[in-house]
């Protein structure tokens, strides 16, 4: 720390006033010291609170002028980030999920379960979507039509919106198969590889998962 030198020191009177005449012969007179040096104790204090605050606001790289805060806006943005990464990808997989339980059973011949198709697809699909798949997959059943060549189809899909329990993505998918009749032995709509399909569907979450909830025809063409 460095030393406090003191600028106020106690008057000399004689020295201030070199002219006056001395005083008489008698009692001496005494100087009022008392009032001096309490001016400068008080001008002390005052000069040292002030270096004191001075000292406090400099050391800052702010200078003082801002207050200080933790790292809770990073920490709380980097949460927010990851957990909206988090969301996405679990919508994501729902959705892949769901393709993959579709071409699986929509492949199979053996006569329509209701039971079986409700153990496969009530994980994956809920609302409109569940009825609809219900109807035409009992229906193609019954007409001996199977989805083929749809295995190794490849999907991309983007979440485009994810709000609370709903969320919405498109997908380029692969038309790769196809629609086939095991009776005719034959398919019932033209193939077309290499091409791609563009496919819009919305999801909701029920009791904690993402279900596919509406899904669109995907009759629009897309390049991946």
């Amino acid at each position: 720390m460095i030393p406090f030198v003191n600028r106020c020191p106690l008057r000399n009177e004689s020295r201030l006033s070199p002219a006056l005449e001395p005083p008489s012969r008698g009692a001496p007179r005494p100087m009022n010291i008392h009032i001096t040096a309490r001016r400068c104790l008080c001008a002390t204090i005052l000069t040292l609170s002030l270096a004191a605050c001075g000292h406090s606001a400099s050391s800052r790289p702010d200078g003082g002028r801002v207050a200080e805060s933790g790292s809770s806006t990073t920490t709380t943005s980097g949460v927010s980030t990851t957990t909206t990464a988090s969301a996405q990808s679990a919508v994501i997989d729902a959705y892949l999920a769901y393709w993959r339980a579709v071409d699986s059973y929509g492949s199979q011949t053996a006569p329509f379960d209701a039971n079986q198709f409700k153990t496969t697809f009530d994980p994956v699909a809920t609302g409109a979507q569940y009825d609809s798949l219900f109807q035409r997959l009992q229906l193609n059943r019954a007409q001996g039509l199977v989805y083929r060549g749809r295995e190794n189809a490849q999907h991309r899909p983007v979440v485009t919106d994810l709000s609370g329990d709903r969320a919405v993505l498109t997908d380029c998918a692969d038309d790769f198969g196809g629609i086939f009749d095991t009776r005719q032995n034959t398919y019932v709509q033209p193939l077309t590889p290499g091409e791609h399909s563009k496919i819009t569907a919305v999801l909701t979450k029920v009791n904690g998962a993402w279900k596919v909830s509406t899904q669109g025809a995907g009759d629009t063409r897309c390049t991946p």
